[in-house]
């Protein structure tokens, strides 16, 4: 009671109180026993408010737990639709990076497709141009061929005809003309001379004519003698250079009638058009390469305005028929210069 009286409490002398009451109804003291049951209820209030108050703490704990759980629960769901949202989306792109990359390989290998077709097309359009370009080169050579065979045949035909019959029939009339004339003259005399030298002149031209005999002489001695016999104008003359210690026997006779036909073909226009004082004709061969120059000093010509006539035409036929390279070089007032070089 001393201690009560000094203030102290604690909830869990509710019955204490309670009896205490009890004890000063008991004896009448009904103030006392109001105060102390008062003082009882307060104690059971007090620890009831307590109880309720633990109660709500750990309601409220609980409470918070479970929102934190729920919270994190709907974070973690979050996340997890997120992740889901990401996954999905990932998924969509690398199917949509997958599919362009299919069809970036299909389209690259449709493209190589393609170019491997278009390669195979134009090597077999290479192919036949290459045929194409072969045939028209053998059938070109085939026809400069026939025309040259026709040319030296032409040329056969007309010194045969010079010889046999231009010159006897000279030569008959020159002879008829000796018997029926009975007197000499100087006017006869000349012009029996000037008929014997025409028809010197005419014998020289049919044997220039005939095709060249290479199974008996050299391309060397058959150009020495034809540069030799040549019938030139007066104040012109020609030179005639070979390499000297060398198996001119060497060179083909194809190739040998050809260079001479090459010559007598440059020489003649030299001759004839060029109105030049020295013509030159050089030979040469060095490790199965052979040369042929023919130079002359005349008047020349411009090479950007003169097209190639039949001489020069020719020429370049010719040297196509036995694989010869043809330089022509000439200026106005320079002269010209044809050089043919052959591997044989």
């Amino acid at each position: 009671i001393d201690m009560l009286r000094s203030g102290y409490k604690d909830a869990r002398d509710y019955e204490h109180y309670k009896r205490l009451a009890d004890c000063y109804l008991a004896v009448n003291n009904s103030s006392q026993a109001y105060e102390y049951l008062t003082q009882a209820y307060a104690l059971r209030d007090s620890a009831f408010h307590t109880e309720q108050t633990e109660q709500l703490s750990e309601y409220s704990v609980k409470y918070q737990t479970k929102e934190k759980e729920l919270e994190i629960v709907t974070l973690r769901r979050e996340q997890l639709e997120q992740e889901t949202y990401m996954l999905r989306h990932r998924i969509i792109v690398g199917s949509v990076i997958s599919l362009l990359g299919i069809l970036l390989l299909g389209s690259l290998y449709a493209r190589q497709r393609q170019r491997a077709r278009i390669a195979v097309l134009a090597n077999a359009a290479n192919e036949k141009e290459r045929e194409f370009l072969e045939l028209q080169k053998e059938t070109e050579q085939r026809l400069t061929r026939k025309y040259i065979d026709g040319l030296e045949s032409e040329r056969e035909r007309m010194a045969t005809e010079l010889h046999d019959d231009v010159c006897n029939s000279l030569l008959a009339l020159e002879m008829n003309i000796r018997t029926i004339s009975g007197e000499e003259s100087s006017d006869l005399s000349e012009q029996l001379g000037l008929l014997s030298n025409t028809r010197e002149r005419l014998r020289t031209l049919s044997h220039e004519l005939m095709p060249p005999a290479f199974q008996y002489a050299t391309l060397d001695e058959m150009l020495g003698d034809y540069v030799l016999h040549l019938a030139l104008p007066e104040g012109m003359y020609a030179e005639y250079h070979s390499t000297e210690n060398v198996d001119w026997n060497i060179i083909p006779k194809a190739v040998g009638f050809e260079c001479y036909r090459i010559v007598q073909e440059a020489v003649s226009n030299a001759v004839k058009y060029a109105s030049s004082a020295r013509i030159q004709v050089k030979l040469a061969l060095e490790n199965k390469n052979l040369s042929i120059l023919v130079t002359d000093d005349g008047k020349g010509f411009d090479m950007s305005k003169k097209t190639k006539g039949i001489g020069l035409h020719t020429i370049w036929q010719r040297a196509e028929t036995i694989g010869a390279k043809v330089e022509l070089i000439s200026a106005p007032g320079e002269g010209t210069r044809l050089r043919v070089n052959v591997i044989i």
